[in-house]
Formats: structure tokens, C-alpha cells, sequence
């Protein structure tokens, strides 16, 4: 979609991502804020239990499924980004982190492992 060259550009009071229709969220995060509402929807389903939330790094602390078939489940310490680099951007400690989740992995070399939503919430029921 273009934009409308004849609008005038004000700035708007608030801005959408793409449309997604995902079990009630209407559009894609546009920052780390979405990216945690999101995720709360479904980690359960991406195999993580969550024990704590917080301001500080790294901004979750939980479980994982680690081995499904004996039940095995291992700490989960999380960073949630909008976008993979902003943990490099950031300057955040990699070894004091098991997972980075975003909305956009642009880092395909990121020293953890990384769960970009964007892709995950095209595997889950959209309802």
C-alpha cells in the first residue's frame, strides 16, 4: 500500500503494525511493549512456563520444555526485543541469557537463540 501523497503529514497520535487478526490482537507489535503482550498469549504453547516478570535484564525469567518426551524442563531466562539487534544494541550480556524474543529476527547470528513471533504465530491457530 502507498501512502497518500495529497494527506497532509501530521503526526498521527497513534500508529498500528500490520494488520495480523491473531485471537484478538488486531495488529502486529510495533515495539517490545507488543512483543510482551504477545508472547504472554503464547508461551504456554511455545513450551515456556513463566515464573517472573521484570524491568530489568533480562526481563523474564521462566521454564522450558526442554525434552517433551521425559518431561524435562530447564530455566528460561528471556530478553524481549521488537527487533533480534537490539539486544547487541543494548550492550546485554549474552551469557546471562537463554532466549531473545522478538517480532523480527534481524540477526541471524545472535549468540542466543532467538524466537521471532512473526514466524512462531503462523504455526499456532489463529483463533
Amino acid at each position: 500500500m502507498r501512502t497518500n501523497p495529497t494527506v497532509t503529514r501530521k503526526t498521527p497520535e497513534q500508529l498500528y503494525g500490520e494488520p495480523i487478526d491473531f485471537r484478538g490482537l488486531r495488529h502486529a507489535p510495533i515495539n517490545e511493549q507488543g512483543v510482551v503482550y504477545l508472547f504472554g498469549m503464547v508461551s504456554r504453547e511455545l513450551g515456556f512456563s513463566i515464573e517472573a516478570l521484570q524491568q530489568g535484564f533480562p526481563d523474564c525469567e521462566g521454564k522450558y520444555l526442554y525434552d517433551d518426551k521425559k518431561n524435562l524442563w530447564a530455566k528460561a531466562r528471556i530478553e524481549f526485543e521488537y527487533k533480534a539487534s537490539a539486544f547487541k544494541e543494548h550492550g546485554h550480556d549474552s551469557s546471562q541469557c537463554d532466549f531473545v524474543v522478538c517480532w523480527i529476527n534481524d540477526w541471524p547470528d545472535c549468540p542466543v537463540d532467538v524466537i521471532e513471533l512473526k514466524s512462531e504465530i503462523l504455526k499456532l491457530p489463529h483463533k
